[in-house]
């Protein structure tokens, strides 16, 4: 499970880490350090001839066929070993992939009766790349005055090596290869399956204060140690 991350990579980063070719208009977003479920974030995606967005999306996938948008609330993660079949998913699986920009994320692991968050970034610190699905929504109630909502979901795989003390799940996280693979509208389920096995980047995480908790808190301070 993956319900809180951090992007507070600047756009020059975001360029130079992704290889983003077009930057949306509404795509340029403050510094995000607690990112939650429903709430707008950057996601890059593959347009014409590959080239690469830098686009906003909400945070829960909702389906096309979808009558409520708030079934997004309980699509924010799709699980990989059964993406390709769940109908909220398979579309967006087989069509519209895209990388979901991070610096880390958080997870909450229990130690006796109490909660402990940790943020989990990569040993280098270098950018994250979590494999993220995306899908558009409009309420057909409204014809043709509804607007189109841009929505995704970041796909978790089985937790492995030491992330297993911390949580039984992890996001897919991507190298440059198999980031590559992901967007590619050519790439087979086999190739997508390979991207979703490949190991993942070296990690490191640390205890963090409870205030990441609350997700209108933000700054700086929440991926401090504590």
């Amino acid at each position: 499970m993956c319900g809180r991350y951090a992007n507070f990579l600047t756009e020059q980063e975001l360029i130079d880490a992704f290889e983003i070719a077009v930057i949306a208009d509404d795509a340029r977003l403050a510094p995000r350090y607690n990112i939650g479920p429903m709430q707008d974030a950057s996601i890059v995606v593959a347009r014409q001839e590959g080239a690469r967005s830098l686009e906003t999306a909400r945070w829960g996938l909702v389906p096309v066929w979808a009558k409520d948008p708030k079934v997004g609330v309980r699509a924010f993660n799709a699980r990989s070993e059964t993406v390709a079949e769940k109908p909220t998913f398979r579309s967006a699986f087989a069509k519209r992939r895209c990388l979901v920009p991070a610096n880390g994320y958080y997870e909450w692991h229990t130690e006796g009766t109490e909660k402990t968050p940790y943020f989990i970034h990569r040993a280098d610190d270098a950018p994250l790349a979590f494999a993220g699905l995306y899908e558009f929504w409009k309420d057909k109630a409204l014809g043709d005055e509804a607007e189109w909502l841009a929505t995704f979901s970041i796909v978790t795989t089985a937790a492995r090596g030491e992330m297993q003390e911390i949580h039984d799940r992890q996001p897919v996280m991507l190298t440059t290869d198999e980031a590559d693979a992901w967007l590619d509208s050519a790439s087979t389920q086999d190739d997508l399956w390979a991207a979703i096995g490949a190991p993942a980047p070296e990690l490191t995480w640390h205890r963090v204060g409870k205030a990441v908790g609350n997700v209108r808190n933000q700054g700086p301070e929440l991926v401090e140690p504590a």
